[in-house]
């Protein structure tokens, strides 16, 4: 049977209050329970309004209210920064057969999966059979990342990365095989010229989203130039012409994730300020979501669309304790929540608010701690992470509140 109308939920309540009123003329109403109990039962929680809780006054005829306005639809994102697997993030996951990473998402994964589309970035390689794993300074990491990649709650990740091609061809296999396996989307890495040319497209709510990867270049080895669509590289025409393929696909709204940035610095580079705001010009891009320096960098709004330039570590070992070049606030991470909605007057989908959690790996167990609610850990130190980070994402003057 289909929901009745709003329309038709007033004419009911109409006709049932006056029916009420000539049966209740000279019975004494109660104000509060007898009034619920007369009430009919509300209907699905799918309509836009229900009965108030205090039902109209027979002698004066029944109110009746125009249906609520749903408003604009509208969806959400929540977006993360590097997933670097050191060998002690992979020692501390090791279980009697293998590794288990999911506990180090526990306290992450029920903010990302409140979100319509989770978006991770994957910097280490995984295997495609764990049979020659090796960490820093080439990745090639357990395949079970994988799982607890999906058991936090993503919808999708991006693959290109300078160690995306860290294991060559294997690492490619791997990466694309474990993630397919859980049945996590991704974009950055293919296996054949066709699977390149494939735009990665996902719902979310009521929109297509169709998310894009690349990276600066490689560290540890290039890619073979029999293969070059293994891991995508950043080249303006080729992403502007990816970003349209995309929008003639269907993508209501375009997620590009770019690998870029320097190494352990919150300022942003040449190629940052120059190559971000002329892709975020084009018509067929509407947010850039940045990582590879590993620290958290600002946030910029430019033209009602904003570039995230850099999301920081999510899950790595790197520490000052750890490494001499990294700074403390290596260990900050950040989850970006961000509100996308449709103008209805012309169909266009935008970022119509920002917001951060700040996050914190605790190394001890590589527990990715939620840094606002957490209560196990130094308060004290907890706070200087969320005001590192805080300040860090307003470095340029856009406000960010936390959530």
């Amino acid at each position: 049977m289909e929901p009745r109308s709003p329309l038709e939920r007033a004419v009911a309540w109409m006709l049932f209050v006056l029916l009420v009123a000539g049966a209740a003329a000279s019975i004494a109403l109660d104000s509060g329970d007898s009034d619920t109990a007369a009430r009919p039962e509300p209907e699905a929680a799918e309509t836009a309004t229900t009965p108030s809780a205090s039902p109209p006054v027979a002698a004066e005829g029944p109110t009746v209210t125009a249906a609520a306005d749903d408003g604009p639809s509208s969806f959400t994102i929540a977006a993360t920064g590097d997933l670097l697997i050191h060998e002690s993030v992979a020692d501390a996951a090791r279980t009697g057969d293998g590794w288990d990473f999911t506990s180090m998402f526990d306290s992450v994964a029920p903010i990302l999966g409140q979100a319509d589309l989770a978006v991770c970035h994957v910097e280490s390689p995984m295997s495609p059979n764990n049979a020659r794993l090796s960490y820093f300074p080439a990745f090639l990491v357990p395949r079970e990342l994988a799982e607890a990649i999906a058991y936090a709650g993503y919808d999708t990740c991006s693959l290109a990365s300078n160690h995306a091609t860290d294991a060559g061809r294997e690492g490619i296999v791997g990466t694309i095989g474990a993630l397919d396996q859980v049945q996590v989307a991704h974009a950055g890495m293919a296996l054949s010229p066709e699977a390149r040319d494939e735009v990665t497209l996902l719902t979310a709510g009521e929109a297509t989203v169709a998310h894009l990867s690349y990276t600066y270049g490689f560290t540890n080895r290039r890619l073979d130039p029999d293969e070059p669509y293994l891991s995508n590289v950043i080249d303006e025409t080729t992403i502007l012409d990816e970003a349209r393929r995309a929008r003639s696909s269907g993508a209501n709204f375009v997620v590009l994730s770019l690998h870029w940035g320097t190494n352990y610095s919150s300022e942003l580079d040449e190629l940052q300020v120059g190559l971000g705001p002329r892709l975020l010009a084009s018509p067929d891009i509407d947010l850039i979501l940045g990582h590879h320096a590993h620290m958290v960098q600002p946030v910029v709004e430019i033209g009602g669309e904003f570039i995230v330039y850099g999301l920081g570590n999510f899950l790595s070992n790197q520490s000052p304790e750890t490494c001499a070049e990294c700074p403390l606030p290596t260990e900050d991470g950040v989850i970006v929540h961000l509100t996308v909605t449709e103008d209805e007057a012309t169909g266009r989908w935008s970022v119509t608010e920002i917001a951060h959690t700040p996050t914190w790996v605790d190394r001890s167990d590589f527990e990715i701690v939620d840094v606002l609610r957490d209560t196990g850990r130094d308060p004290g130190l907890l706070q200087d992470s969320a005001q590192r980070t805080a300040a860090a994402l307003q470095l340029l003057g856009t406000p960010v509140a936390s959530r």
